[in-house]
């Protein structure tokens, strides 16, 4: 299983916009005013630290040493376009330098006028931003680690940095600059996107989350940050060196932000010549003034504009930092102790920067390793550092059953192979550089999936002892315990799959997907999909919120939709603090899915299983089916003796978006649920073998106008109507 944890440090981004040249967001103030709330004292101690650095600029302005980084990026991807390439990697880093250096090529566009002359007051770090060449335990590396994490990498926080939850770990930060790449931010359920977000060097500066995260696509300039200007990260490392936003900070020790009058060392950003800003904007208007009050011991001495150049604004003109603000990052290295341990030319040794690129590392990856038969796979190389020829061996099946496309070969350094057999294939690069040669081999490292399941698809677990008896399942488990077939635990028959989660630390996730299932024989104009399966849980402890999600394909597993969610109560409100373990047909919940449409009636169709835990009890899995046709056709393990509705519920009522119905019967039968309005027209109808116990159908209520409706359940010539409220 996975672990993360969730903090509640990102549950509290949003409200805060982040321009660039994109209007998006930019995260570092919310992190900040966490860290107060979690530590009063903590806001005299950025106090007091940016005040000593303003100090320090001052006195030491003409003494400022050049500075290289060490810096290590992590990629938290789930194979596809976040697993960005280390060419991309590289333009972010080579954009920082430019920045950081004054070797932008928009510095002419800063502005040297009477009421805006800031092109003198433009400032250069002397700094270097180079990727190590040796790990911390003095491995050769490249300063690129890739970690396949499908649940870490969207709506990412700072679970993807810790290898525990299945991210991977801050390298020391006195060694190294740590920077996490994940395909989206948490913005914590406010409208808009979040870029980016940095800790301040200040008061802990926490700890081993202390570096930047960001999204691939605004990072670089090249392949999928194309439409970026690439300055998200010079922003973010503004903020990881001590800058705060030029504008209404307010993390000074109860000083004034935004426009005021007070001395610029010890308020607002502590920089004097970036004139005080009331709020974020986006302008780029020339004439843009939005403070008249100056403060004391402004370097202008006048009411200067705003500084929309400046990088640590949201302008989308960014191309400067301030003489005061490239000082503050200089004092820093020196007075913080693992800043100034990370420029030390005894750590440039032990991290490589400087050494000569040398061949050490074969390296490769696939964009897609579970693969329907036909899939052409393109293998990406991540060697390093150097190799100039390059030779692909693949194995395990005849070599007739792969081909290699698009006029590459076994000796192209990133071949376009189709797969056509299913079963495993070992995947061996060997590179060279003329000199020596590397190595990588990774053992089944391509599963080919089976032909499609025919339509009426039964799955009962009962053809098989395991998963990996099995080419009809596949498991995603990155550590712990994962999904398994157990005996004399079910619904019907005699076997069912378990998922062990009882003991397991909160935020584990885990994975069952089924091989491909023919749904091209299904007519999109007569026919409808009914995809039911059933399940049986129980709470741990009544605050345990899991969730269960079902995702479907029509890509064969290049791309997932997410088709039904149960969270916390939803999934089961009953609680035993002991091991669950079902042992009679009402411990066991049927769900109907009727919202597969036409566009999955394809050939490669599949399912699967996401559980994500929070500390609770064990969850079982039964039955799958998937039919098609009138509701009088056989279900296995459903019993059509007798027909009694004991109960029917309707929730949340009133609903905004979607809204369950729970049932449970005597007996198994054909049902129908029907939505009417008060007038007696239909909205919507669904036919289902309803099984004995529980049920519980999802429908979407977004297309309905405001009211009252009525929601119709039938079975066996017996009605129940609950009344249902949509806002």
């Amino acid at each position: 299983m996975k672990k993360y944890f969730t903090l509640a440090i990102i549950s509290l981004i949003s409200a805060l916009s982040f321009g660039q040249k994109t209007g998006e967001w930019c995260a570092t103030d919310q992190l900040i005013q966490q860290q107060f709330q979690n530590d009063a004292s903590l806001q005299e101690t950025f106090h007091q630290q940016m005040m000593a650095a303003a100090k320090y600029r001052h006195t030491n302005s003409g003494n400022r040493a050049g500075i290289v980084i060490p810096v290590v990026v992590h990629i938290i991807h789930d194979n596809g376009a976040g697993n960005i390439s280390d060419e991309q990697i590289q333009s972010a880093i080579d954009i920082l330098n430019e920045d950081y250096n004054r070797m932008n090529p928009d510095t002419s566009t800063t502005r040297n006028t009477v009421d805006a002359p800031f092109q003198l007051q433009a400032g250069s770090m002397d700094i270097v931003f180079k990727l190590a060449k040796l790990d911390p335990n003095g491995n050769c590396t490249n300063g690129i680690v890739r970690v396949n994490a499908p649940s870490l990498t969207y709506n990412a926080d700072e679970d993807c940095k810790y290898s525990a939850n299945g991210g991977s770990d801050q390298w020391p930060r006195d060694e190294y600059f740590n920077i996490w790449i994940v395909n989206t931010i948490d913005n914590g359920g406010a409208a808009g996107i979040t870029l980016g977000y940095a800790y301040l060097p200040y008061g802990g500066a926490g700890g081993t989350g202390y570096g930047i995260l960001m999204r691939h696509d605004s990072f670089g300039v090249i392949e999928t940050a194309d439409n970026s200007d690439g300055r998200t990260l010079t922003h973010e490392m503004g903020h990881a060196l001590g800058l705060s936003h030029i504008f209404n900070t307010g993390f000074g020790g109860g000083g004034s932000t935004g426009c005021h009058l007070d001395d610029c060392d010890a308020n607002g950003d502590y920089a004097c010549d970036t004139p005080p800003q009331e709020e974020a904007n986006w302008s780029c208007s020339q004439i843009w003034n939005s403070c008249s009050e100056i403060p004391t011991g402004d370097t202008y001495g006048f009411d200067a504009l705003d500084q929309i150049e400046n990088y640590m604004s949201y302008n989308a003109c960014q191309n400067m930092f301030s003489l005061d603000q490239a000082g503050i990052m200089q004092a820093n290295f020196i007075s913080i102790s693992f800043l100034n341990n990370l420029r030390s030319p005894a750590n440039l040794v032990n991290t490589g920067v400087n050494d000569p690129d040398v061949l050490c590392k074969a390296d490769f990856e696939a964009l897609n390793r579970s693969i329907c038969s036909g899939t052409v796979v393109d293998f990406n190389d991540f060697s390093f550092h150097g190799p100039i020829s390059w030779t692909w061996t693949i194995s395990g099946i005849e070599g007739t059953d792969y081909n290699y496309v698009n006029g590459t070969s076994a000796a192209t350094q990133e071949p376009s192979v189709e797969f056509i057999s299913s079963g495993s294939y070992d995947v061996q690069l060997v590179v060279s550089d003329g000199v020596s040669t590397e190595t990588e081999l990774k053992t089944s490292y391509i599963n080919v999936i089976p032909l499609p399941n025919s339509i009426d698809l039964i799955e009962g677990f009962e053809g098989y002892t395991s998963f990996g008896a099995t080419d009809q399942w596949s498991v995603y488990n990155p550590s712990g315990n994962g999904f398994e077939v157990v005996e004399g635990i079910s619904r019907s028959g005699w076997r069912s799959a378990r998922l062990l989660n009882f003991g397991q630390q909160s935020g584990n996730s885990d994975e069952l997907i089924s091989a491909p299932v023919d749904l091209s024989v299904i007519d999109p104009l007569t026919e409808s999909i009914t995809l039911s399966f059933r399940y049986s849980y129980k709470k741990r402890f009544e605050s345990n919120n899991e969730w269960l999600k079902v995702f479907i394909t029509n890509t064969c597993g290049e791309t997932w939709v997410q088709r039904k969610t149960l969270q916390g109560s939803q999934l089961s409100p009953n609680v035993q603090s002991s091991t669950w373990v079902p042992s009679s047909a009402t411990d066991w919940t049927t769900i109907h899915m009727t919202n597969i449409t036409s566009t999955y009636f394809v050939e490669n169709f599949r399912y699967k299983f996401e559980f994500e835990s929070d500390g609770g009890n064990n969850f079982y899995l039964d039955d799958i089916n998937i039919y098609k046709g009138s509701p009088s056709d056989v279900l296995v393990g459903v019993d059509e003796t007798g027909n009694f509705i004991e109960s029917m519920s309707v929730y949340p009522n009133p609903t905004a978006g979607s809204v369950n119905v729970r049932f449970a019967l005597a007996n198994g039968g054909a049902a129908s649920v029907i939505v009417t309005d008060l007038a007696g027209k239909q909205m919507e109808a669904h036919q289902l073998f309803a099984a004995q116990g529980n049920n519980l159908l999802q429908l979407e209520t977004a297309k309905y106008a405001s009211g009252v409706y009525l929601v119709q359940l039938n079975l066996g010539g017996v009605t129940h109507v609950k009344q249902l409220m949509v806002e």
